[in-house]
């Protein structure tokens, strides 16, 4: 499922901790597609890969 540019998401960081935040950018297209999230709580960006997404918020 693409995501887009503004939403909101849960997602599973490198840690594979649940995290949430705001999709900044996304590159590529299909299952190797990478994203750009600021994270809420920490406010940093950080490049995750769709299938580290859990669901849309």
């Amino acid at each position: 499922m693409p995501y887009r540019k503004g939403q909101h998401v849960e997602y599973r960081d490198h840690q594979d901790e649940i995290q949430r935040g705001e999709i900044r950018q996304s590159e590529g297209s299909g299952a190797q597609t990478r994203y750009a999230v600021q994270n809420e709580m920490t406010m940093r960006e950080e490049k995750i890969t769709e299938n580290q997404i859990e669901r849309e918020l």
